[in-house]
């Protein structure tokens, strides 16, 4: 059973054929591109919230970082067991499902289930909207289902996603502790962890390209935030 504890046959079994696609698409509320995008929404359009979204920003790429230095570290493989079989999908599906449902490159933890837990967790943590109940449960509920949606695709086995999960939240809870320690700069404090992090990352990985690239991201994007805010302060002196 390894890793998956008999799960992931189970879930996968369970799916109708035609479900793939879909599975393949909820997947993505856990993904680079979307995190970072709703990351940056946040700080765009909510100017109240605007430093908690930038000390996000900055635990957000530290969790980038601390996923990379934790798969080379462990160097476990993937399951290889596919929820759909790419012969039997059309040119199109076939295509989507290729950019959507599959991955690479080693398999413990979960960096879907630490990236949703830290960005969907500190979300429900940082942000003014509704009630801390309500951004709990739906922060909850994202992470659950992009973890269910890595396990029935079969590019984690179960125990990945959970450890993926509690990584992510020890992680969530260790920063926030610390940068509460410094109510007026926290966004420094974030992005001095996530230089950190990005640092073990590259001893780990040995200057791996996604590594690298976090790194040098975590440094430009600190500059430009240091600048913007700099600027506000500026302007309302």
């Amino acid at each position: 059973m390894s890793r998956g504890i008999g799960v992931l046959p189970a879930v996968q079994d369970a799916l109708p054929d035609w479900a793939a696609l879909l599975v393949a698409l909820l997947t993505q509320l856990g993904d680079v591109w979307f995190l970072v995008l709703l990351v940056g929404l946040v700080y765009w359009f909510r100017p109240d919230d605007r430093e908690e979204a930038a000390v996000l920003v900055g635990l957000m790429l530290a969790g980038f970082s601390l996923v990379t230095a934790l798969k080379y570290a462990f160097a476990l493989p993937r399951p290889g067991r596919p929820l759909a079989e790419l012969e039997a999908l059309g040119p199109l599906a076939r295509s989507l499902y290729e950019a959507t449902g599959t991955a690479d490159g080693y398999g413990f933890p979960s960096g879907h289930a630490v990236l949703t837990t830290v960005v969907y967790g500190g979300l429900a943590w940082r942000l003014s909207i509704g009630t801390a109940r309500q951004r709990a449960a739906a922060a909850a509920t994202v992470v659950s289902l992009v973890c269910a949606s890595r396990v029935a695709l079969g590019v984690h086995y179960f125990v990945d996603v959970v450890a993926g999960v509690a990584i992510g939240l020890a992680f969530l809870v260790v920063v926030n502790r610390l940068t509460a320690r410094y109510p007026t700069d926290q966004q420094t404090v974030a992005f001095a962890i996530a230089v950190a992090v990005g640092v073990v990352a590259l001893v780990t990985s040995g200057a791996a390209v996604d590594a690298v690239l976090v790194f040098v991201a975590t440094l430009a994007v600190f500059g430009g935030l240091q600048f913007a805010r700099d600027a506000r302060d500026r302007s309302s002196a």
